[in-house]
């Protein structure tokens, strides 16, 4: 038997980890590899690149053995000791330096081959009644057949609101920011678009790399940001509901749905159970501006958010298997009532960071316009605010967040972008791809349901909801390798 995985960051990583903890890579099988970057599992996100981009969650969420979820903890304990293996964020590197130990081994085996080659297209033939697939590969050179094909294809392209992409000295997508990042000297007036995880990112990097001379500007729409990471929860287990077998019976109860009320009811539930005043907490913690998120979080300490982010930490695990438990309405009221303040109390920053850019601010080394209307491109970029105010720079930096628009992938993912265009990969309502649930198989126009191929990554966020963390990625690529690659 011959599988084949195309994508080998943190996704396709955890797909070979799987197979080698389940004992299947041990059988009569052969796995071929495709990725053309020369460091192996850590895609963008954890490559080589500066030690001021932390990690955004703990290292006891980070594992990608699916056998040991505290692994990484323990390589972070024994080979950099000056970090609190439980609780610190660290930098992403580290991660990078502790996936690329964990796979090597596992690439080493004999039935193992990592070919770093560009696959441009993929072809589903039959041979004896069986459906396998063949690739291609940049040079034109053909491999397979293979039984199974796994795909994981990267991350989403960042958002271009101000149609911006293309122009001189705007940097769309900054990553690694000591490649994108380096031509930037202290007279360079550099304005960030976006208020998210990314824009702490540059801000961390620049105020500690680059002596600007001009205070540095941080443009958005949305004056808010997001709760910070508070110390992990210690106390006694919490009450917690929603489970897998929770969501087998409400939806047999409900015909094959679960009602969105019935959920918000259940939650309630555990929280009262669980002594977390929710009123409470939102009255204190909801989306503020900076100087409000400065002042309520430092210098104080938080048992009641740090309850409250354990018990999301368990809703977590289950927010793919929820969320395709809605009905179509109810995803769509979702959306509308309770994305934005979920998102605000799961996606968490760096409190390292937003100190850093407090600092900064009260300094007057940086400043945050928040209603950002336009951005035109002259000799120097104009930036102009909803308030009348307008402003120049001479490089803009992107940190808008991803783009899940299908139609939008242009030359960013030309493997992608042709599987969609001829029919083999379907969109899923122009927010990512179609896949089933929750067995992540690939829905093709030409070929219907395909039991063999399977797709694993950020593009599935519109079905494995809230998935863009390592965690989400190495429990439902070990679910895919256990439960449906058989062998």
């Amino acid at each position: 038997m011959k599988i084949a995985i195309v994508g080998f960051g943190i996704s396709g990583a955890a797909l070979l980890m799987s197979l080698k903890s389940s004992g299947k890579l041990d059988t009569d099988i052969q796995v071929d590899i495709f990725d053309p970057k020369e460091e192996p599992a850590v895609g963008l996100a954890y490559g080589k690149d500066d030690t001021h981009l932390l990690l955004n969650a703990f290292p006891t969420a980070m594992s990608i053995n699916p056998e040991d979820k505290f692994e990484f903890s323990k390589w972070l304990a024994h080979h950099y000791p000056k970090y609190d293996a439980k609780v610190d964020l660290v930098p992403r590197t580290i991660f990078g330096e502790y996936a690329k130990e964990s796979i090597i081994p596992v690439l080493e085996e004999e039935n193992v081959t990592h070919y770093k080659k560009e696959i441009i297209d993929t072809l589903v033939v039959k041979e004896n009644s069986a459906t396998v697939y063949q690739l291609t590969d940049s040079e034109g050179k053909p491999h397979g057949s293979y039984d199974y094909l796994f795909l994981a294809l990267g991350t989403p392209s960042y958002q271009d609101f101000y149609n911006l992409k293309g122009l001189k000295n705007y940097i769309h997508n900054p990553y690694p920011v000591v490649e994108k990042l380096n031509h930037i000297n202290k007279d360079t007036r550099v304005a960030i678009i976006g208020s998210g995880l990314t824009a702490f990112d540059l801000v961390n990097y620049l105020s500690h790399e680059k002596d600007l001379k001009h205070p540095m500007g941080v443009f958005t729409i949305i004056p808010y940001f997001n709760s910070l990471r508070v110390p992990p929860y210690q106390g006694p287990a919490l009450e917690y509901s929603l489970d897998k077998n929770w969501i087998e019976k409400e939806r047999h109860k409900n015909k094959g749905v679960i009602p969105l009320n019935r959920m918000v009811k259940v939650i309630g539930e555990d929280l009262k159970a669980n002594h977390i005043d929710l009123a409470a907490i939102r009255e204190k913690y909801d989306p503020t501006d900076l100087e409000g998120t400065y002042r309520t979080y430092f210098g104080q300490d938080h048992p009641e958010l740090s309850k409250l982010q354990g018990y999301i930490a368990l809703l977590s695990g289950n927010l793919g298997d929820l969320y395709m438990s809605l009905s179509r309405k109810d995803q769509a009221r979702y959306h509308s009532d309770y994305a934005a303040i979920f998102s605000h109390y799961q996606v968490r920053l760096a409190p390292d960071a937003v100190s850093n850019m407090y600092q900064l601010m009260i300094q007057d080394q940086l400043f945050i316009e928040p209603d950002l209307i336009e951005i035109k491109k002259h000799e120097n970029f104009i930036l102009k605010s909803a308030s009348g105010k307008s402003y120049q720079a001479d490089v803009v930096i992107n940190a808008s967040g991803f783009d899940f628009n299908t139609d939008r992938i242009g030359d960013d993912n030309p493997l992608l972008k042709r599987l969609l265009d001829k029919g083999f990969l379907l969109d899923k309502d122009k927010r990512g791809l179609l896949v089933t649930w929750p067995e992540s198989q690939v829905i093709s126009q030409l070929y219907g349901q395909m039991d063999t191929c399977f797709y694993i990554g950020p593009w599935l966020s519109n079905t494995h909801y809230g998935n863009n963390n390592v965690k989400a990625l190495v429990e439902k690529a070990n679910e895919i390798v256990t439960n449906y690659i058989k062998i």
